[in-house]
């Protein structure tokens, strides 16, 4: 499968997890755009959330890119075993999904420490205006979630500042319907996505794709035969 298409896919299936974790974030966004607003269209505030978050991936995934030329030096091995760890997290964290496993959890508790600090600072944003929206959409976008970790494992395995930024582009892209849907049924999409069947369903899919990417790691040593 095509790493976009593949990165797509996910930010699609993340959309239980989003729910859960990122539903209360967009939630007090939209509570204080509306508290201090004059009026302005909820979609749009929405929307203008949505793209900081896609900017602030397409940022993540553009730095992981350029990290990821520099630590390999043009050599394939440590490409390899970055796809490697990224294909085990989507792994871990379709375990996590389906409820089958929670140990991703704590990777993305780790994480929070470094945002909480980030996070203070947007509370002083006015969020009537785009501007500040986008601003707090990309602080959104660096909430610590292991979804987003595989992904920039896949992003540092591109080894290109443009292919990491794209990468992360797509996966954005792919978590765009949830974040509409949550604008206008925030409570709807938590009940959904709550569902048993359909999260088991959801962390199925993202462990088959987590096998298929260490599959296709040793597909060109096996067409090189």
């Amino acid at each position: 499968m095509n790493d976009y298409l593949l990165a797509f896919s996910l930010g699609l299936l993340s959309t239980p997890h989003c729910a859960g974790m990122c539903g209360s974030v967009l939630g007090a966004l939209l509570a204080g755009s509306q508290r201090q607003g004059s009026g302005a269209v909820p979609m749009a505030a929405v929307l203008q959330f949505g793209s900081g978050k896609l900017l602030a991936y397409v940022a993540l995934g553009s730095v992981a890119g350029l990290g990821g030329l520099a630590l390999s030096g043009g050599l394939a091995g440590p490409g390899m075993m970055l796809r490697g760890l990224s294909a085990l997290l989507m792994i871990g964290i379709g375990l996590y999904i389906a409820g089958w496993w929670r140990g991703i959890s704590r990777l993305e508790h780790a994480g929070a420490q470094l945002w909480q600090p980030l996070l203070r600072r947007t509370r002083g944003l006015r969020l009537e205006r785009p501007g500040h929206r986008l601003l707090a959409g990309m602080a959104w976008g660096l909430l610590p979630c292991g979804i987003v970790y595989s992904m920039l494992g896949l992003a540092l395995a591109k080894a290109s500042l443009l292919e990491g930024g794209l990468l992360m582009a797509s996966f954005g892209l792919g978590t765009m319907p949830f974040v509409i849907a949550a604008g206008g049924l925030l409570g709807n999409l938590r009940r959904l996505t709550g569902n048993a069947l359909l999260r088991q369903l959801a962390g199925a899919a993202m462990i088959g794709m987590g096998l298929l990417t260490l599959t296709m790691l040793f597909m060109p040593a096996q067409h090189a035969h």
